[in-house]
């Protein structure tokens, strides 16, 4: 992957950055309508703010699903800045509506969901996210 970081932040004078980036995502069906998700992504790069690594566990049942994840700074140059973004959350899902409830950290940066992407602040605290589809 090359981010451009000028472009997708709005801002000048950063370096491109070069990463390669590994997903596993796997489902184990416990039941009809329960399943349990479990999601591992890492971010090798040696520029900027180094490796991430991120981890998530998800349960659905039926209409429902609780999540736990936690995305790491690793690979920081700078070892006493290899924070931690945990959240947990749940949700409801019914037709094309979804509502969520989260709580934890967000870090700053460009942040991308069903292929829309955009700049989000660095927030702790509580987030309520509906969509709906037709």
């Amino acid at each position: 992957m090359i981010y451009n970081y000028n472009v997708l932040r709005g801002v000048a004078g950063h370096d491109d950055v070069y990463a390669n980036i590994g997903i596993l995502d796997m489902t184990y069906k416990i039941k009809s309508g329960i399943a349990v998700r479990t999601e591992f992504q890492g971010l090798f790069t040696d520029q900027y703010e180094g490796n991430w690594g991120l981890g998530l566990v998800e349960l659905t049942i039926p209409k429902w699903f609780f999540s736990v994840f936690d995305n790491w700074n690793y690979g920081n140059p700078d070892e006493n800045d290899r924070p931690h973004y945990m959240s947990v959350g749940f949700g409801y899902v019914s037709g094309g509506n979804r509502i969520q409830l989260s709580y934890g950290k967000q870090r700053e940066g460009v942040m991308c969901i069903g292929g829309v992407c955009r700049n989000v602040p660095a927030s702790n605290g509580f987030m309520l996210s509906i969509s709906s589809t037709f």
